[in-house]
């Protein structure tokens, strides 16, 4: 069969087969815009202060619908936002604080109301890693952990644009801290930093 025939077949049937889901597994890949307030912390008897700017996020779930109302799924997410940082009497005017976490979540579907779906959700999560990278003059600075544990909650909106495909938003709001993150080139350790984002992303959702 020649390929220009084929690939319009897939096509239709990866968006029009089958009939109505109410269970099954979905994957979600998503993006979206991260804001977060400005923290500060210590080290060792010198005050830190970041200041932190609008970033990014890349995220993708995979979940599995239990009926109608009901869904649970694992969610991986990577977050980063450009900072600023006075650390004691030195001044980095560049860096990121940034942060790889698997999520946990549970989401309760309402009714739909012309074809959209209102949901709504808490999470659970791991933070894998959690840094915050500090520059100076084309010199970078790391302080990391991993380990630590987190929560979200979230709202969102869902709307079908093909038999299997979905589009969604969502608001969420995740709190947390970073805990002792380690300076990667010695002793050095900025203690406990606030880590409370609140993200704004849109996504697409493919119901298998």
């Amino acid at each position: 069969m020649k390929l220009q025939y084929l690939v319009p077949g897939i096509v239709s049937f990866l968006l029009f087969s089958g009939g109505p889901i109410a269970e099954g597994y979905y994957v979600k890949p998503y993006a979206g815009l991260s804001y977060m307030n400005d923290v500060s912390t210590t080290r060792a008897a010198e005050s830190v202060s970041v200041e932190l700017e609008q970033g990014m996020v890349l995220g993708a779930a995979l979940g599995y619908r239990y009926n109608a109302d009901f869904a649970v799924e694992l969610a991986w997410e990577y977050r980063s936002n450009e900072s600023e940082t006075q650390l004691g009497t030195t001044f980095y005017p560049e860096g990121n604080y940034a942060s790889n976490i698997f999520f946990l979540n549970g989401i309760y579907s309402f009714n739909s109301w012309q074809e959209i779906t209102p949901y709504v959700g808490f999470g659970l999560g791991w933070m894998q890693e959690i840094d915050i990278d500090l520059e100076l003059a084309g010199v970078e600075s790391s302080y990391s952990s991993s380990g630590n544990f987190t929560y979200q909650g979230f709202v969102g909106l869902e709307y079908p644009i093909a038999q299997r495909w979905v589009l969604h938003t969502e608001l969420r709001h995740a709190g947390g801290k970073s805990g002792d993150l380690k300076s990667e080139a010695g002793a050095d350790v900025l203690a406990n930093l606030n880590y409370k984002p609140f993200t704004w992303q849109v996504g697409v959702k493919y119901l298998f």
